[in-house]
Order: C-alpha cells, then sequence, then structure tokens
C-alpha cells in the first residue's frame, strides 16, 4: 500500500456559500492510499456560487482549468471569473465513453469518477490539484486511490528523431542527416502562455499515434495574445511572465525529446508587426534557448512568426542579421524558419532577395478560407518550387484567418495534395485544448486522416 499526501485547492464554501472559516478554503492536504484496481475521485468544491453574474452558465465546452481561485474558461474573449459571483459550473464528465449527463449539476461530494491511473495522472494531482477527464480540467477535492500504477505507453523501435538526426536544407528541400528527403507533418500547440498544460508527453503522443504526427510547434508570445486573453507575453509580461513561459517551454522541449518528435520553437510575431520592434526581447530569448538546446537535434528554431502591417522584407531581414548569427554562434548547423510579409504570405520576397545563410527555410501561411485569394496562392507555391525556394508551411487551416467556425472543405481538399505533391513540410493549425483530440466534424477528420495516410 502506497500513501500519497495531496494538496488541492478548495474553491467553493460549504452549500455553496462563501467559506466563513479557514478551515473551508485555501489548501488543504489531503492523504490517500493506492490498493487494488481503481481510482475514485470524488468532486467536491466543482459547485461555485457567484455573486454578480446572475444566471449566467459556464457550459462544459467553455470550462477549462481552474487556477487558484480563479476558473479560466475555453471561450479566450470571455472574462475570467473570479471567486466572488454567483454561479454554479455545469459539467459533463465523460470517462471511457460513460457519460455522465451534459451540464450536469456537480454537487459537493455527491458525484464522482472512476478510472485507472497513470504514473502522468497521479503527479498531475500532486503537483497541480485537478486531473484532466476529456480534456476538462476537474478540480480534485478528495481523492480515494484504489488502483495500481500503471505507466504511460512507450512506442517500440527507435524513435522517429533517432532516425532521422539532424535536418538541413539541400537543393530546396528539407533533408534528414543522411541527406534524404523528409516531410514534417503536425500539429500546432496553442500559446503556451494560454494553455501550458498542452506542453506534456502524452499530448505529444496522442499527435504521433491519433495524427501520424512528427514534430510539433511551440509558440511564444511576444506581446499580449491576439485572441484577447489576459495572459502577457514574453515582451509584454514580467520577468515572473518571463519565467513561467520559460518553464513551459523547456518541459514541452523535453516532453518532445522523450516521444522522438521534432519541436519548432516560434517566437509570435503578430500583435507587434514588426520583428525590430521587440529584438531586444527576441536576442534575450534566442540566446537562451540556442545556448541551453545546442546538442539537441530535435530543436528547430521559427524566429518570427507572421510579420505584418508596414512590416517590409528589408525589416525581416535586418532582423535576421541580429537573431541568425546569435543562434548560429551557439547552434551553427541548426534548421532556422523565417517568416515572410504579410502575415507569412509573401514568398515573392525572399525568392528575389533571399538570405544569404545555409539551412534557411521560409514560412508560408495558408488559410484556405480566403477563397479570393487561393489560386494565387496555388501559382505562388508553384514558381517558389520552380525556383528552388525551402518553404515549410507551419500553418494551414481550412478556415481563414479570423479562425471561425467555417470551414471551407472544397479549397482544402485541393491544397493539400498540392502540399504532398512537392513534399513540403506542414503544420495544422491548431490544438486549442485538449478535448480537440476527441472532435469530430468533417474537416478535423479530413487533417487528421490526410496527415496520418498522405490522404483521406
Amino acid at each position: 500500500m502506497l500513501v500519497i499526501s495531496l494538496i488541492v485547492t478548495a474553491c467553493g464554501g460549504k452549500n455553496g456559500k462563501k467559506a466563513e472559516s479557514e478551515a473551508d478554503k485555501g489548501d488543504m492536504a489531503v492523504e490517500s492510499t493506492v490498493d487494488g484496481e481503481k481510482v475514485t475521485i470524488d468532486l467536491g468544491g466543482a459547485q461555485l456560487r457567484w455573486d454578480n453574474l446572475g444566471d449566467a452558465e459556464i457550459s462544459a465546452e467553455e470550462f477549462e482549468r481552474f487556477d487558484g481561485d480563479v476558473v479560466l474558461t475555453a471561450y479566450y474573449k470571455t472574462n475570467n471569473y473570479t471567486k466572488d459571483s454567483s454561479h454554479e459550473i455545469g459539467l459533463r464528465l465523460n470517462w471511457d465513453d460513460k457519460s455522465f449527463g451534459e451540464n450536469r449539476k456537480v454537487k459537493k461530494g455527491k458525484d464522482s469518477i472512476s478510472f485507472e491511473i497513470s504514473e502522468e495522472k497521479k503527479n498531475s494531482i500532486i503537483d497541480e490539484g485537478y486531473v484532466y477527464v476529456y480534456g476538462h480540467n476537474v478540480l480534485v477535492d478528495k481523492v480515494e486511490i484504489t488502483g495500481k500504477m500503471i505507466e504511460e505507453s512507450e512506442s517500440s523501435g527507435p524513435l522517429f528523431t533517432e532516425e532521422n538526426g539532424l535536418l538541413h536544407v539541400a537543393d530546396g528541400k528539407l533533408v534528414n542527416e543522411a541527406g534524404n528527403p523528409i516531410q514534417l507533418k503536425g500539429l500546432a500547440n496553442f500559446y503556451l502562455s494560454v494553455q501550458p498544460q498542452l506542453a506534456r508527453k502524452s499530448v505529444f503522443n496522442r499527435m504521433k499515434e491519433e495524427w501520424g504526427a512528427n514534430v510539433l510547434r511551440l509558440p511564444v508570445n511576444v506581446d499580449t495574445s491576439f485572441w484577447g486573453t489576459p495572459e502577457k507575453g514574453y515582451a509584454s509580461g514580467s520577468d515572473e511572465d518571463r519565467a513561467r513561459i520559460t518553464a513551459t517551454l523547456d518541459k514541452a522541449i523535453v516532453a518532445a525529446r522523450e516521444a522522438g518528435m521534432y519541436a519548432i520553437v516560434e517566437w509570435v510575431v503578430l500583435e507587434e508587426e514588426n520583428p525590430l520592434k521587440e529584438i531586444e526581447y527576441a536576442k534575450k530569448f534566442w540566446e537562451y534557448v540556442s545556448s541551453t538546446y545546442k546538442d539537441d537535434k530535435h530543436i528547430i528554431y521559427e524566429i518570427c512568426n507572421e510579420p505584418n502591417g508596414e512590416a517590409t522584407w528589408d525589416d525581416v531581414k535586418e532582423y535576421c542579421s541580429v537573431i541568425i548569427p546569435l543562434i548560429r554562434n551557439n547552434d551553427p548547423d541548426s534548421l532556422i524558419l523565417v517568416g515572410t510579409p504579410d502575415f507569412s504570405a509573401d514568398l515573392y520576397a525572399p525568392m528575389k532577395d533571399p538570405l544569404q545563410y545555409d539551412n534557411i527555410m521560409y514560412v508560408f501561411h495558408e488559410y484556405t478560407g480566403h477563397n479570393s485569394e487561393f489560386e494565387s496562392e496555388i501559382e505562388q507555391i508553384d514558381k517558389a518550387m520552380e525556383a528552388k525556394l525551402p518553404v515549410f508551411m507551419t500553418e494551414v487551416a481550412g478556415t481563414d484567418a479570423e479562425q471561425e467556425d467555417y470551414y471551407d472543405m472544397e479549397t482544402i481538399q485541393q491544397w493539400m495534395p498540392i502540399v504532398e505533391k512537392y513534399n513540403i513540410s506542414y503544420i495544422v493549425w491548431k490544438l486549442e485544448k485538449y478535448s480537440d483530440f476527441d472532435r469530430d466534424d468533417e474537416y478535423w477528420n479530413y487533417m487528421r486522416d490526410y496527415m496520418k495516410n498522405d490522404s483521406p
């Protein structure tokens, strides 16, 4: 029998009212035992009372995770809810395809779920006070562990990164260490500052197993998030924010290494438009990453995501003249991806005036929902391939760039065969939350099946 001491957060007082004693709030130590085959989690604390939101309700789709006394929601334009309002959280609890009811109110001490616990889930409970249940981070108020620990499944045979080693560019194509052509395919994580819980090996293993992914993209936002979330970026935040983002990135890089996947570390130039605007923070960031991971063959540097607005190719080149030598001083053989003007949609600029560095690829983003631009973008790719311009498509989606819930199936089904024709490496934008793995719609299924099988 194993005894585990947990620290969990009590997010609600007795009967949904404000806690009236120190015992009813804050952190509580819980002792749990391991003996048998199942884990039971009693979801006390999942019922919260609020004072100022009337009869508003956070649905199962909105509920994301607890962060101290704050409930974070999946709808990023929705304000965070603090501990002083009058509201109940509606949850849909699922495990092994057994539904506990849609938007059912979780009563303190009444509802529980049972499942086998892995080492990672155990550590999640111990370290964070909540556990993932079909994409929802469910607060743990009481844990009765009666099951043996089981390890996360590991892939047999050599890892993909071990087989292919250090990547480089030859004759306009991406090749592995042996000089053989290679195509990287993967899913983009959402901003690490917004969804740090996606930076874990179990997430990356699902990308491999369910999508056939061999690369992932780790976005570090420079400014406040484009989606209006309250989380600060690397430049706009405090030293504490930067330390938190860096710690999440470190965890993700190590997890990618263990999963045998290449990891694109991305500096998100978006809100600030011009990469030169925050170049001092960029220098600090890339010095840390390139010096820390100089011996890791699975790291790829995407040094500026989407130059836009009035940012020109000359601005990007000036930025590169500082950042590329800095990285190469630490990691001389690294693969570096460079964003192009107009939200990484202009390959004509580097075709006319390419950078004078080895192992450089140019970033192109394709959102096929822009029907009016689709034919011209196909023509641009054709010309880039004819010119032997090394292209890496670090974002592709069947939406428009506003990320609306609209998917143009006709255009994405035309675009993906072009990607395969030229063996272009690509990243599907985006895995926004863990429950996206369980999406079941025409577009998501098409992209998953195409990545896994090179055709739907």
